[in-house]
């Protein structure tokens, strides 16, 4: 239960030993000389830092600090940064972005770029590199982009009461082979157009055994439906990546061996690769330091991690902003957070340069405040469109004023008092096993005790952060979204009223038809134009509240090479995995 009182600083339990070079805006360390092979070079070279020569075979164990339910981040409550990690080694993914935002094709799966073939109705070729297949001799085919089709559709037509993390696929109008088995044609409706049509996920789970283990996915939308269930539910035996599943509990560890099948051209040397889920943070520094995991790129890092591993000559690190955004969602099904009078007021209320403060600027003592939902404030298309209307500044005078003019009381104990005399009291819920996610508690906590606001403290297991936002079982609520460069699929998965992953069901006609807008222009520069739009709309709705682009690590013993962090990447570290190895003997 709330008390009325600030925090005390030694409630937030962090060191001050920081690793930090000039300017602040990262750490490094490493058991290595300055200039030999680790992650000294990652500031000017992220792309390629870390590289070096491996030696064939081993076995490495790579921790995360977090777990997964399920092996099918189509899914709205699979579409976690665990669950995009873990299923790397084998996702068919149309490719990625590196640390300099330049896109990488997926080799193992496609032979060349998508080609925008006609623009009216837009249509997109895809060629699939000669001898893809599932990693069990089955060529990939037009019925796996048909079956992804139709699992990403957000129809229930085609896939009956699917939630989909993203209707990515509802535009698509069909897809059939080309001039030959190895070219696919995607035809979108009439008047539909992307700006980011080349990035589209248009692969996911195999049809082939969809059909063997006995759904008829393409004639009955149920039986799709069970389809992805049972791709949610079932380690997958398949791979058309570089590695493939030989033993796994879910949400506890998997064990990657090479996938023979590939079809990529990297040489694989590891010969096995485990990923096992921690509680924490500081228990994969324990393993680190023990010799028992060899690496991990944790979602976020603390000041007391900083000082652990730069005691750790054995042990390299870097530290900087990652693909990560903190942000401060509010269920707008609430009683009382129906009202955007209290919903901005919430967020006038809270202090998020204080906020980072006491959390973040421990760890990057330059973390700056984040002012815009899909730019990074370095971005060329940056905008600021919030400091105009007080959200995030901590003005606790401003928010009683924005109350008052909606008709709210308080009573003689300084309770706040609904327009219809309620009191109004809220719950504040955020994974625990971090303490910088209880030290932000406590000062939201604080923040909204200033307007007579009581505020229940409620932490669930850093397991249970799909169910809980996929179940909008929440008041408030802290957590991140991992992005990438693009940003029309991101705006539309976070905010459409019929998206799944709008977890805090905000409903607004104005924003859903600047989506739509979005999702429809071709230009990438009246794209950007009409994203800001639709972020000064969300803005405008107090929906969601940006704190920080989050600071994270990436940590690895010192035999590892070619592993470093891709911000760009929802994957991060994982993102090259088919390159990883140890260090071959100079």
């Amino acid at each position: 239960m709330l008390q009325g009182r600030r925090p005390a600083a030694a409630a937030i339990g962090v060191g001050a030993a920081l690793v930090m070079v000039a300017g602040g805006t990262t750490a490094c360390g490493t058991g290595d000389e300055p200039g030999s092979p680790g992650f000294q070079e990652c500031t000017t070279d992220p792309v390629a830092c870390n590289s070096g020569e491996r030696a064939d075979g081993g076995e490495i164990t790579w921790g995360m600090d977090g777990s997964w339910t399920g092996w099918n981040p189509n899914t709205s409550a699979e579409y976690t940064t665990y669950t995009l990690q873990v299923t790397a080694p084998y996702w068919p993914a149309v490719g990625q972005f590196d640390q300099n935002g330049e896109f990488m094709l997926n080799r193992g799966v496609f032979a060349e770029e998508p080609r925008l073939v006609n623009e009216s109705p837009m249509q997109v070729e895809y060629t699939l590199e000669p001898g893809a297949n599932w990693g069990d001799g089955t060529a990939i085919d037009v019925d796996d982009f048909v079956y992804n089709w139709y699992a990403r559709s957000g129809s229930e037509a085609l896939c009956q009461g699917c939630t989909p993390a993203a209707a990515t696929a509802a535009q698509v109008a069909s897809i059939e082979e080309g001039s030959g088995a190895d070219k696919i044609v995607v035809t979108y409706e009439d008047g539909y157009s992307s700006s980011e049509w080349k990035y589209e996920p248009v692969l996911s789970n195999p049809a082939h055994i969809a059909e063997a283990a006995g759904f008829d996915w393409r004639n009955d939308p149920a039986a799709m439906a069970a389809a992805e269930t049972h791709f949610s539910k079932t380690v997958p035996t398949w791979s058309t990546g570089p590695f493939k599943v030989t033993a796994a509990d879910t949400g506890d560890y998997v064990v990657y061996e090479p996938n023979g099948d590939w079809s990529g051209t990297t040489e694989v040397t590891l010969d096995k690769v485990t990923i096992r889920s921690f509680d924490s943070v500081d228990s994969i520094i324990t393993e680190l330091r023990q010799g028992t995991v060899d690496g991990a790129s944790p979602s976020a890092v603390s000041a007391e991690n900083v000082a652990q591993l730069a005691g750790e000559r054995s042990i390299a690190f870097h530290i900087a902003p990652g693909p990560g955004w903190g942000h401060i969602d509010l269920n707008t099904k609430n009683e009382f957070l129906a009202d955007k009078s209290l919903r901005t007021a919430v967020f006038q209320a809270i202090d998020v340069e204080e906020l980072i403060a006491r959390t973040y600027a421990n760890v990057q003592s330059d973390a700056a405040r984040k002012l815009n939902h899909l730019f990074r404030n370095d971005d060329a298309d940056f905008e600021d469109h919030l400091t105009t209307t007080g959200q995030g500044a901590g003005d606790t005078e401003l928010a009683r004023s924005t109350l008052e003019a909606a008709g709210y009381e308080w009573d003689g104990d300084g309770t706040l008092r609904s327009p219809e005399g309620e009191k109004v009291a809220l719950d504040y819920r955020y994974a625990d096993g971090s303490n910088d996610r209880q030290t932000m508690a406590d000062l939201i906590a604080f923040n909204l005790d200033g307007l007579g606001i009581e505020v229940e403290l409620k932490p669930f297991p850093v397991t249970d952060l799909g169910p809980t936002l996929a179940g909008s079982d929440f008041d408030i609520i802290n957590y991140g979204w991992t992005s990438q460069p693009v940003f029309v699929s991101s705006a539309t998965q976070w905010w459409d009223s019929g998206s799944s992953t709008n977890f805090g069901q905000n409903e607004d006609p104005e924003l859903d038809a600047l989506l739509a807008e979005l999702g429809s222009e071709s230009d990438p520069e009246k794209a950007a134009e009409i994203a800001n739009e639709a972020v000064a709309r969300v803005v405008d709705d107090a929906y969601v509240l940006p704190t920080v682009d989050t600071p994270v690590a990436v940590m690895i013993g010192e035999d590892l090479v070619n592993v470093r962090d891709n911000w760009a990447s929802q994957q991060r570290a994982l993102y090259n995995i088919a390159e990883w190895g140890l260090r071959a003997e100079s």
